[in-house]
């Protein structure tokens, strides 16, 4: 029996690692992924320098960057730290099972843990969170072991061999994140708990014993972190601008039973088995009163204080982390070895259920691996298609600062790089943008996480009207854009008498030259006047068409960069509106025709006059020659 229990736990190990460490490069670092490997890199006095400036504690930084000396910096080699700290965290999941139901919970709680979605996304970052994990499931393991082991002992030593590691562990986990308090609150109120219920006006001295080396193992975890206490105080204020707790606990659940990568209409029904085997927990006989508290407690705690105090923001599932361990065993817990009818009715419901959950975190691993839709922001992907575009004279522009290092991990290329200021005020962002559009003619544009680094847009906008943007796509949830540089004039050089539709006048437009090489930016200025307030809000589409009235190129944006929204224009109020074109780099030699118009979003242009004769639904600019590439 003990080694089919053996080999079932080896099986469990090896689906682990699998799991973990396919498609560990597969996918591009994203932005916390790019800090990590550049601090990383660092000596070990700035790498303790740049967490004390971040909001995490240096733990885990400091221990990649002694398994990065063995192993090197590439995506695989940084984000097999995490992989393996998700392998070791299922092996200690099943010998708290181990301790806590007996052998069944253990295989249950293990392999829950082993194809848990939320483990495996957290697995394959190069972040701390699969630390985060493993430290919580250590100190369940060592404090189960802790407080049986000191009660047999008889030494009145303040410190035993089974303390010291649960100290260990403390240190551990409060080193690698901050949200692990919350984990230290729920073990300690299970052993509060646990304390009352067996009377301690009865205790005998060895109980005392265990009381006082449980204190003491703790101070001496929080004694090892005093060092890094105050630092850890300073960012206890920061607040990020996204936190909302409307629907927490539902997404909460969702995470810790299926992960974040099953849609949401596949959830409810696995929260609903989820829910029915934590019912069918809580008359389960077990080898361990405490250590069912202590998975209780830890499994519920963190999330409940999230919610609680108001700290929720979806950015913040990952540090269920901590409590992934604790509940698989929880979940696995009406496996446990029993006697009676009804004890063997509960195993029978209760296998159906954990089938039914596996199914669900199946499926959601299915669209970990494969649906773009739960992909990773593309850096990798975005380096390479700068590279490929950039021309001499060009500049790569980051709207949030913390872009650099994940941009610059992946790019080696010779175009300067410009983190933005974070949160400018107008005349800071002026500054930049001027600085950099001085001294360069095409400019390309990485916009991610705008509402925390640039709240108010200051530097889009501004870009809208000091530049030429030739348009945008999105790669993941990084959107990158073309602009162009040049001359920004105030009046038109060619005047027109255009309407589009009934209250859209087009005085005139600005070109400064009509010959450009492929790769170039078309720099036109359009001038718009409101005859009444438009009554919907309109897009201008801008068409670069070849002589035979094919569309080579286009730019389609609401007016001002879709700062100067139609519906808000004022009647008589004139507009000087700003667009690019860029010109295919396989554009051939010869003349062009330059088109403008408008539509509304349900896709119908607007009719256009010029000099009161009807004028199509497009109006023709001018001819501009296309020369051979520089």
């Amino acid at each position: 029996m003990k080694r089919r229990y053996v080999g079932a736990c080896l099986v469990i190990l090896l689906v682990a690692t699998g799991l973990r460490f396919y498609r560990l490069d597969a996918q591009s670092f994203w932005n916390d992924e790019g800090n990590t490997a550049r601090l990383v890199e660092r000596p070990v006095a700035l790498i303790i320098e740049g967490a004390a400036g971040d909001i995490h504690p240096p733990g885990y930084y400091l221990l990649l960057h002694v398994w990065r000396a063995f192993t090197g910096d590439s995506e695989f080699a940084l984000r097999a730290f995490s992989a393996l700290c998700g392998v070791l965290t299922v092996a200690v999941t099943a010998a708290v099972g181990q301790r806590v139901g007996g052998r069944r919970t253990a295989l249950g709680a293990a392999l829950l843990v082993a194809v848990h979605p939320l483990a495996i996304y957290y697995s394959q970052e190069a972040r701390m969170y699969a630390l985060l994990g493993l430290a919580s499931a250590l100190t369940l393991f060592f404090s189960l072991k802790s407080k049986v082991e000191s009660r047999k002992s008889n030494y009145s030593l303040l410190f035993t061999l089974y303390s010291l590691p649960l100290s260990l562990s403390i240190a551990l986990g409060l080193y690698t994140q901050y949200a692990y308090l919350f984990v230290l609150v729920g073990l300690n109120l299970a052993f509060g708990v646990d304390w009352l219920l067996r009377r301690p006006w009865n205790w005998r001295a060895k109980d005392w014993r265990a009381l006082w080396r449980w204190i003491a193992a703790h101070a001496l975890g929080g004694l090892a972190f005093l060092p890094w206490a105050p630092i850890a105080l300073g960012a206890s204020g920061w607040r990020p601008p996204d936190l909302d707790s409307a629907r927490a606990a539902q997404e909460i659940a969702r995470a810790l039973l299926v992960g974040i990568t099953l849609p949401a209409e596949g959830a409810p029904w696995a929260i609903i088995c989820g829910g029915l085997l934590l019912a069918l927990a809580l008359p389960t006989h077990a080898r361990s009163r405490f250590g069912v508290w202590a998975a209780w407690g830890m499994a519920l705690v963190p999330p409940a204080l999230l919610v609680v105090l108001g700290l929720y923001r979806p950015a913040y599932l990952k540090f269920m982390l901590a409590s992934v361990a604790p509940l698989a065993v929880i979940l696995a817990l009406p496996l446990a070895r029993a006697q009676s009818w009804t004890g063997k009715a509960r195993h029978g419901i209760a296998g159906l259920l954990l089938l039914a959950l596996l199914w669900a975190q199946l499926t959601s691993l299915q669209h970990l691996y494969a649906d773009p839709a739960y992909a990773r922001d593309d850096y990798r992907g975005l380096a390479a298609r700068i590279a490929a575009e950039a021309r001499p004279g060009d500049a790569i522009l980051l709207s949030a600062p913390n872009q650099w290092e994940v941009f610059t991990y992946y790019y080696r290329g010779p175009l300067p790089v410009y983190p933005a200021p974070y949160r400018p005020d107008p005349s800071a962002a002026a500054q930049w943008v001027d600085g950099i559009v001085a001294k360069h003619t095409r400019l390309f544009v990485l916009y991610w996480g705008d509402a925390e680094s640039d709240p108010q847009r200051l530097i889009e906008s501004y870009l809208a009207r000091h530049a030429y943007k030739a348009g945008d796509a999105w790669i993941s949830m990084v959107r990158l854009a073309v602009y162009g540089t040049g001359a920004l004039p105030d009046t038109p050089t060619t005047s027109l008498d255009a309407r589009f539709g009934d209250s859209i006048a087009l005085e005139g437009y600005a070109l400064p030259e009509i010959a450009f090489a492929p790769g170039d930016v078309i720099p036109l200025t359009l001038f718009w006047r409101a005859e009444v307030t438009p009554p919907e809000r309109y897009k201008v589409f801008v068409h670069l068409v070849n002589r035979d009235g094919t569309l080579v190129a286009q730019t389609d944006a609401e007016p001002g960069g879709g700062f100067a929204l139609t519906t808000l224009w004022q009647p008589g109020q004139s507009l000087p509106d700003r667009y690019g074109v860029l010109v295919p780099p396989a554009s051939g030699p010869g003349t062009y025709r330059l088109l403008v118009g408008m539509y509304g979003f349900s896709g119908e242009r607007l009719p256009v006059t010029l000099n009161g004769q009807p004028s199509g639904d497009a109006l023709p600019l001018t001819i501009l020659t296309v020369t051979a590439p520089r």
